[in-house]
């Protein structure tokens, strides 16, 4: 008797201790909708794919945030601006009437670059050149620290023209100032040669020099353009002196 009164003691005291780990919120509720959501940035700046993990529902609502949404269950986002929005997904069982919803806050920044495409190189080699004609290399971008820039190695100094990357397609009208900015250093000191101009004939263009170094510049050079087409281009020239040329975040602006 006294045995089983001891035993009984020690398994009470079990389901005591045991029991304390167990909160309200630990508990789920079989067969209970519950919504929640994971998403997935796209290499295009502000494109996100959200994909809907909730259970047991088959209607689905989202608020983007920025008085949009979506009805559909894994839907891809594009947004158009930097900025934090506040993405709500309201789910619903149809069977039983449950209702659901999650919140979280996804923080977007799009690099803006004018009249540039993919001006911080994010998007790989998307619109940049080597020349006028030539697909830039895809070995020309570097991705450190989740940045991804162009990096141009010149082993043997010649003409700057030589050696460069450019992006056309560009409308520029003669007469109008144009701001060019971006980033730019090297591993040695040099100079580049960057501007604006025709992509074909005579090449028309107005550019300047800059000296390069090791230490990370930021550029903003104004440039009047002599010249107007449709066809216009932004460029780089990097082969008049030895070095590594590296280049990121262009843009180009009308004023």
């Amino acid at each position: 008797m006294n045995k089983s009164i001891k035993l009984f003691s020690l398994l009470f005291v079990l389901i005591s201790i045991f029991g304390c780990d167990i909160s309200d919120e630990d508990i789920k509720t079989p067969g209970e909708t519950v919504a929640k959501y994971t998403f997935v940035r796209d290499a295009v700046a502000g494109k996100i794919t959200f994909l809907n993990t909730s259970e047991n529902a088959d209607s689905f609502i989202w608020d983007f945030g920025d008085q949009t949404s979506s009805a559909l269950k894994n839907p891809v986002k594009t947004f158009s601006e930097t900025g934090d929005y506040e993405v709500t997904l309201s789910v619903i069982n149809s069977k039983t009437g449950a209702t659901s919803t999650f919140k979280s806050t996804i923080s977007v920044f799009i690099f803006q670059g004018g009249l540039i495409t993919n001006g911080d190189f994010e998007s790989g080699i998307n619109s940049w050149l080597f020349g006028v004609t030539n697909p830039m290399p895809v070995g020309w971008l570097v991705t450190q620290n989740g940045n991804t820039y162009a990096s141009v190695n010149i082993a043997m100094a010649g003409q700057p023209f030589d050696v460069n990357i450019s992006q056309k397609g560009l409308n520029m009208t003669a007469g109008t100032t144009y701001r060019l900015t971006f980033d730019a250093w090297s591993n040695v000191n040099r100079t580049l040669v960057v501007g604006i101009g025709l992509s074909g004939g005579a090449f028309t263009n107005q550019s300047v020099t800059r000296n390069l170094t090791p230490a990370v510049q930021s550029f903003s050079i104004d440039l009047v353009a002599n010249f107007t087409s449709a066809n216009s281009r932004v460029l780089f020239d990097m082969g008049g002196a030895v070095g590594r040329v590296n280049i990121d975040n262009v843009t180009l602006n009308a004023l």
